[in-house]
């Protein structure tokens, strides 16, 4: 016999002008663990010690995140690569990351891999390549001189860009420049004694790291923020733009973009003309055009946004005894606690308490730490919060797309 449904309601603050309430599914706690992962993409790696996991509960919103689990064959052995990328304004940036930029690690990683020294400027130069090759591809189909687009009709452009009834080649290449990711990127070589961390955006990646099975577990995070909350990235724009007091204003570039640095988002890397005359006739296009008209009237000097990664390198070997793990996610995971303010708390301490989340049982059963920690994000122990979570029946998404990769190295 079928178990009865319970159904409750809710108000939801800070996700829109309405609050609610809105109705959602109360679920046993003996379902919530298939439910949680009923709604997830899950992916594990064919060693079994890498797992990513990635969450939009809500029906009508399409996840917009995407991740990267594989190995790198080199003349000297597989190299372990794993990524998260974070998409905004769509998919489409994120999506030529994964195919693309393997082939770019791998032609950079080749002559390094006697040379271990050069592999933090590769993956630099990788991010920095794959940026400018989205560009280049779009500059080729408008190769005209600024001035000349300025004067290009409405017509002439749409007819060029929006090409999808003879295949969308230039209309594909248009939206990987309008849209953007961030990149959260891990490296290990074939010895395991080195692991790189690379970081574009504002995901977070947290070591692990525990001298014995007696010993306590250490946090380090091995990431940067660049978003507009982070002073030293205000002040990095600010200083490149002296004259123009609203480069960075409500913690946006221009007002309008969360993070300072990504992939793509060539709206605020390319003169403003290109975003007046072709980015606004690509249909469908931007979501809200009237959101991105508000902010070209502050596009005077870009780049604004930087394609300039972070890169860490973490000597495995200096502590061979260690026991080691990796966490990666997109910020989504963050939001799922600052945006509440019951639990929001500081990322040190939110790091530390998903480290001490997983590592009893990361090491033995990944899937089931990654569950732990998706519960724990979702609400904890507090049913009813899981299963609103899950189910609340919103007309708008209520969660930002959540992307966590777990590696034990």
């Amino acid at each position: 016999m079928p178990s009865l449904q319970v159904f409750r309601r809710a108000y939801m603050q800070g996700y829109g002008p309405d609050r609610g309430p809105w109705r959602y599914r109360l679920f046993p706690e003996h379902e919530l663990r298939a439910q949680i992962l009923k709604r997830c993409t899950t992916n594990i790696s064919s060693d079994g010690r890498s797992l990513g996991a990635s969450l939009q509960p809500h029906v009508s919103s399409v996840n917009e995140d995407r991740y990267l689990i594989m190995d790198l064959s080199l003349p000297n052995g597989l190299w372990s690569l794993t990524c998260v990328f974070d998409g905004h304004g769509g998919h489409e940036t994120a999506d030529y990351l994964v195919t693309e930029l393997p082939s770019h690690l791998m032609a950079g990683l080749l002559p390094t891999v006697t040379n271990l020294e050069g592999v933090s400027d590769v993956l630099t130069r990788a991010i920095y390549d794959v940026d400018e090759a989205i560009k280049r591809d779009f500059l080729e189909i408008f190769p005209e001189e600024v001035d000349e687009i300025a004067t290009m009709s409405d017509a002439t452009v749409k007819a060029r860009v929006n090409d999808q009834s003879s295949g969308g080649l230039n209309y594909r290449k248009a939206l990987r420049c309008m849209r953007g990711s961030t990149i959260l990127l891990a490296l290990v070589d074939p010895t395991k004694k080195h692991l790189w961390v690379l970081n574009l955006g504002d995901g977070v990646a947290v070591l692990g790291c525990r001298r014995d099975a007696s010993s306590q577990w250490d946090t380090s995070i091995l990431s940067d923020n660049h978003n507009g909350n982070n002073p030293a990235e205000v002040d990095r724009i600010k200083q490149q733009h002296p004259d123009e007091p609203e480069c960075i204003f409500d913690d946006r570039v221009l007002g309008n973009l969360a993070v300072t640095r990504a992939v793509g988002d060539h709206a605020f890397k390319l003169p403003r003309i290109y975003t007046e005359k072709i980015f606004l006739n690509v249909e469908p296009g931007f979501r809200v055009p009237a959101a991105i008209e508000s902010f070209i009237p502050r596009n005077l000097s870009p780049p604004y946004v930087s394609n300039l990664a972070s890169v860490r390198h973490v000597d495995l070997h200096a502590r061979s005894s260690c026991d080691y793990f990796i966490m990666m996610c997109s910020d989504g995971l963050v939001d799922l606690y600052m945006d509440d303010p019951n639990r929001a708390e500081s990322l040190t301490s939110l790091v530390q308490k998903w480290v001490g989340i997983v590592s009893d049982v990361v090491r033995d059963d990944i899937q089931e730490a990654m569950l732990r920690l998706l519960r724990h994000a979702l609400g904890a122990e507090d049913i009813d919060s899981v299963s609103c979570m899950l189910t609340v029946d919103m007309p708008v998404a209520y969660m930002d797309d959540t992307t966590i990769i777990l590696q034990v190295l």
